[in-house]
């Protein structure tokens, strides 16, 4: 007859070793709270998007309470937000998304330069 021992203790111990490998430091990310620009435009199917929002989220683990910057999409197509250096998740709503839903799948990370950052967004995405 099997001894339970002789398995169950080295059994525990291997799982613990696997489950602490899998649960290593956390990713590195962005904790500044210094602001940059992001400027550029949209356009939807290579013509200038006439309304509407963008919305860059510059939150993680480390900034959770960050919240949301939004900019408005100009007649011509362009906007302009200041928002957090660093990793930003931007959105695009509009009447156009509204009336297109698939224009509104639009998701992209972006990395907010001191500098400024230029965006050009082109829907539908490629």
């Amino acid at each position: 007859m099997l001894n339970p021992r002789r398995w169950v203790i080295p059994a525990a111990a291997s799982a613990a070793l696997l489950i602490q490998a899998g649960c290593g430091e956390k990713p590195s990310v962005d904790s500044t709270v210094a602001e940059g620009k992001v400027t550029g435009s949209v356009k939807i199917k290579g013509k200038p998007m006439t309304a509407g929002t963008i919305t860059l989220d510059p939150s993680n683990y480390v900034r959770s309470n960050q919240t949301v910057r939004t900019g408005v999409i100009k007649s011509d197509g362009t906007f302009e937000v200041t928002t957090l250096l660093g990793q930003n998740t931007v959105r695009i709503a509009g009447p156009a998304t509204v009336k297109s839903p698939e224009l509104g799948y639009y998701n992209q990370t972006i990395d907010v330069k001191s500098a400024g950052t230029t965006l050009e967004i082109e829907l539908p995405p490629k």
